[in-house]
């Protein structure tokens, strides 16, 4: 049974990125766990936002939901932000660690993956999702098929779409980005990572 963490810098990224892969190792019998490190009060009512991420850790059958205190746009790459994510990273020992590419518009994503990586680096597997903010230079090494649990994915996005049609859009698109990993993948939907670090163990 392996242990799983995946880091957000707002409320949806991690079902953005992904929630297919979490829903899938649940179903493995893995621990999930998700730390979401602001509340998202930039673009929306921070307490809908904080209920709605822990409805979707509820469809996902996450073990546990942690928040970080920054401030939404004000997130950064140093020590502070290091220590809340290492302090999970020390509490669950993950095996597995699910993060932002840096390759991403956002300040917040790009600043919490490369604390990420700082927070987890006796980690021996770390890879990097994309939203729909990640710039063309993101580079997917890793694929997941998520035909399984491609309606789980869709209905934990869902819950977020209180935020604006501009939300809504933004789901489409994900759910059609994940059609065309599934693609480049050859198989039907997929979600795609790029690999911060793995350690293959034969």
């Amino acid at each position: 049974m392996m242990s799983v963490l995946a880091v957000g810098a707002h409320p949806d990224d991690i079902e953005a990125g992904c929630a297919g892969t979490l829903a899938l190792h649940k179903a493995k019998g893995n621990k999930v766990y998700l730390l979401v490190l602001s509340r998202g009060e930039a673009s929306g009512d921070p307490q809908v936002k904080e209920l709605a991420c822990k409805r979707s850790a509820e469809l996902l059958g996450a073990d546990d939901l942690f928040f970080g205190d920054f401030k939404d746009t004000r997130i950064n790459d140093g020590i502070e932000t290091i220590e809340v994510i290492e302090k999970i990273v020390d509490k669950i020992n993950p095996d597995m660690v699910y993060a932002h590419t840096s390759k991403d518009i956002h300040q917040d994503h790009r600043n919490a993956a490369y604390a990420t990586l700082s927070a987890a680096r006796r980690c021996k597997r770390i890879l990097m999702y994309e939203t729909p903010n990640t710039l063309k230079e993101f580079f997917p090494q890793v694929f997941t098929d998520i035909e399984e649990t491609f309606e789980v994915k869709k209905r934990v996005l869902h819950l977020f779409g209180h935020e604006s049609e501009r939300f809504w859009l933004a789901a489409k698109a994900i759910e059609g980005l994940a059609v065309f990993r599934g693609f480049q993948a050859g198989v039907r939907v997929a979600e795609a990572f790029e690999v911060g670090r793995f350690v293959l163990e034969v």
